[in-house]
């Protein structure tokens, strides 16, 4: 019995003078038909980066609504989504890492 296979399930031979065989794919190709069903089936937020990619929606727009889209995925109480939205608000504009990528991108990190 191979440790590695299951019992009665036969082991392929081992070829040592030729080059490794390869394991068959299972994946389909990307094709039309798979990358329309991509979009249609896209996250918000690949929704959002997509409208950016696209230029039809500016940096400012993509944080804003990236910004809102993670306040909304917070799931709180709606009576502690203010107070949620001001620290994720206050936190994006403070942080100097999230400041930088802003600031490449042409943006500014969305009001406290």
């Amino acid at each position: 019995m191979n440790p590695v296979r299951p019992a009665g399930v036969p082991q392929a031979p081992v070829a040592l003078d030729g080059p490794a065989p390869s394991a068959p794919s299972t994946v389909a190709p990307l094709g039309p038909t798979h990358a329309t069903a991509g979009v249609a089936s896209a996250s918000p937020t690949q929704a959002v980066l997509a409208d950016l990619q696209a230029a039809r929606i500016g940096p400012d727009e993509a944080v804003r609504r990236l910004t809102d889209l993670a306040i909304s995925n917070a799931r709180c109480p709606p009576s502690m989504r203010p107070a949620v939205e001001a620290r994720v608000r206050g936190a994006l504009a403070r942080d100097p890492l999230v400041g930088q990528l802003l600031r490449r991108m042409g943006t500014t990190a969305p009001e406290e």
